[in-house]
């Protein structure tokens, strides 16, 4: 009964010895980053285990229920030597944490391996790493706040006013155009002779009516061209005044042709109230009197 005791005895140390022996000899280290996130957010952690040549070791997670409030995402290993008597295992762990608060990094086992594959110890091992964990919203807060119904948009006025003031802006450049383009024009119809612009009007009206233009109409153009040279030779409103009224301003100044030109405007008047039917020579013989005006004043009346 004693001999079977010490054998047993013996067969334990002799098989306990290297166990501890590999398991003593392994140095284990863990790195987290980063050490705070909010709850979902992943995180890297890194296990090194270094450990005696001859050996191989195998680093075993708990299963998901225990690992718990993290999630495994990836998981890579790598081996290489570390020293003339060492080797260093390296275990990247992608981790989704969740919950809330601080966490400790699951626990994991080692498994020691001998040169032939046999299980020669296994350690468990836990760390002090930890990970805070941070909530968007406070773990008091056991309601919901009423949803708030939708405003409606208001008008973006701001984004108006570059085009307001662009048209503004527009509108200011189109009326400076209109009134340098008005100045000119009026400028340059200040410096054209008068009776040259009558005369050509004249003659080509005197060529309408020998082609067969109507006698009333040639007294309505004949008036229009008086009425005009009149206005720009002696800067009065003839164009638009009753023939009352120009006569009331040639009398005041004195005109040399006053009867002549007053006898014209009241036979194109005629034709155009009283239903007057001149002849066509009746119409040439006035196209030539007032050509003669024209002539008259330019070259000796008052004006």
């Amino acid at each position: 009964m004693i001999l079977a005791i010490a054998a047993l005895l013996l067969t334990f140390f002799v098989i306990a010895a290297p166990l501890a022996a590999n398991a003593e000899g392994a140095k284990v280290m863990v790195r987290v980053s980063p050490d705070t996130v909010y709850a979902g957010e992943r995180i890297s952690g890194t296990i090194l285990v270094q450990h005696r040549l001859g050996t191989t070791v195998a680093v075993e997670l708990p299963d998901s229920l225990a690992l718990s409030p993290f999630i495994l995402i990836g998981r890579t290993n790598t081996t290489k030597p570390f020293s003339a008597s060492m080797t260093e295992v390296r275990v990247e762990l992608e981790l989704a944490v969740f919950g809330s608060g601080s966490q400790q990094f699951p626990a994991f086992t080692l498994a020691f391996f001998d040169a032939d594959g046999l299980m020669i110890g296994r350690q468990e091992h836990r760390t002090d790493a930890q990970v805070i964990v941070k909530t968007l919203t406070s773990p008091d807060m056991l309601d919901f706040r009423p949803l708030k119904p939708p405003e409606r948009p208001g008008f973006p006025f701001r984004l108006l006013l570059p085009i307001l003031f662009g048209m503004l802006g527009l509108a200011a450049a189109v009326l400076l155009a209109l009134f340098l383009v008005k100045r000119k024009v009026r400028l340059f119809a200040e410096t054209v002779d008068p009776s040259q612009v009558a005369g050509r009007k004249l003659r080509r009206l005197e060529g309408r009516l020998s082609s067969g233009m109507q006698p009333s109409e040639c007294y309505a153009e004949l008036s229009t061209i008086i009425r005009e040279y009149l206005e720009r030779h002696y800067h009065i409103q003839a164009l638009e005044a009753v023939t009352q009224e120009i006569e009331r301003d040639l009398r005041k100044l004195g005109v040399s042709s006053f009867e002549t030109i007053m006898t014209l405007l009241r036979q194109a008047d005629l034709v155009k109230f009283a239903d007057s039917r001149p002849t066509a020579d009746e119409s040439r013989n006035s196209i030539r009197k007032a050509g003669e005006i024209v002539r008259s004043l330019e070259s000796g009346g008052k004006g």
